[in-house]
């Protein structure tokens, strides 16, 4: 049986749908950055505040200053990022997705 190596054909690049699609990807980025990024929690399956609210209901947070507890929102007001993951919303038509797991 002969192996006989055979070159792969080289990949093109479609440079303009490139510059386009960075462009998209650009354009979405200031439009979060400035006027900012839809974050969601879930209250840990081990964290000391597991009950409060819906079981593995995801709520709506922003994150606060520097402190212990900087993820704000949800049924308790406030909690540290060890308490919860954190999930980002990138497109209305799709679940959130998750940003941070717990150890």
């Amino acid at each position: 049986m002969s192996s006989e190596l055979k070159p792969t054909p080289l990949r093109t690049v479609d440079q303009a749908q490139l510059r386009k699609d960075f462009a998209a990807v650009e354009a979405r980025r200031v439009v979060l950055t400035e006027h900012g990024q839809k974050l969601f929690a879930r209250i840990r399956p081990g964290s000391k505040y597991y009950g409060q609210g819906q079981e593995d209901a995801l709520f709506a947070v922003c994150i606060g200053p520097s402190g212990e507890y900087t993820v704000l929102g949800g049924p308790g007001g406030q909690y540290r990022l060890c308490d919860v993951d954190l999930f980002a919303a990138f497109d209305e038509g799709k679940a959130p997705t998750q940003i941070t797991f717990g150890s």
